[in-house]
């Protein structure tokens, strides 16, 4: 679903024109309207973005100021210097926002190199987002092999008391491409145990509504006010006999 802007003015052309792009390919989640603004009086100035949408949770977003108003969320934050006013640096932080429920936990690719570590979170977020598991947890891992060599490693997990839990771990893969195959194959796997497990959970259901409308056995009312009730007191039996 697109996403509607408002305004956006930060006084470079080149990089207003990324802006949009960014928020034209990121998109919003189904059922979600999100309004975007992005202004900037000059070009060296703090750009404040402002997004009005969905609720969120505060806890994850602690970097945006939020107003809860109507119904809906505004989200605040300013973007200040040259190491925030990147398009990659807006890309995440907007990500992040936006799609809560593709939720990234740990990533120390990043820490031998950023590009890389995005492009493997973009791999799985791309494939990711549009799952009916909200939120999904992902972590990368790092494996070194030899001297020079490195392999990566994603997990992937989700738990939720309404739905079946999924967990998966990817094989030592070199690739961003790599990961996004093994993820495709394995979500598509999921997908199709989904389609064999639904039903047989629809009738466990059915059944156990069944159980659960047996009659019991009636239990005889109350004595009416003013009425004595008879007890029935077994007679005694002499002993030693």
């Amino acid at each position: 679903m697109p996403l509607s802007i408002s305004r956006l003015t930060v006084g470079h052309s080149e990089t207003e024109q990324g802006l949009r792009t960014v928020l034209e390919e990121l998109g919003v989640p189904e059922c979600e309207d999100w309004t975007a603004s992005i202004v900037a009086p000059s070009p060296s100035a703090a750009w404040e973005v402002v997004f009005d949408g969905a609720h969120r949770t505060k806890a994850e977003h602690f970097d945006w100021e939020i107003v809860e108003h109507d119904g809906a969320s505004r989200f605040r934050r300013l973007f200040l210097g040259k190491n925030e006013q990147t398009l990659d640096y807006f890309k995440r932080s907007v990500r992040k926002l936006l799609w809560e429920c593709v939720q990234f936990k740990d990533n120390p690719i990043r820490n031998h190199s950023q590009k890389v570590g995005e492009a493997f979170e973009e791999a799985v977020w791309g494939l990711l987002r549009h799952e009916d598991m909200k939120p999904v947890h992902v972590r990368f891992g790092v494996w070194r092999e030899g001297p020079d060599g490195m392999k990566f490693v994603c997990k992937v997990e989700y738990s939720s008391d309404r739905r079946v839990p999924w967990s998966w771990w990817s094989s030592l893969v070199r690739s961003p491409q790599d990961l996004a195959n093994e993820l495709a194959r394995a979500l598509a796997g999921r997908r199709k145990r989904q389609v064999v497990v639904a039903p047989s959970l629809r009738a466990l259901g059915r059944r156990v509504a069944r159980r659960g409308l047996r009659p019991t056995t009636p239990v005889a009312p109350p004595p009416a006010a003013g009425t004595a009730a008879t007890l029935s007191v077994p007679k005694p039996q002499p002993f030693g006999l």
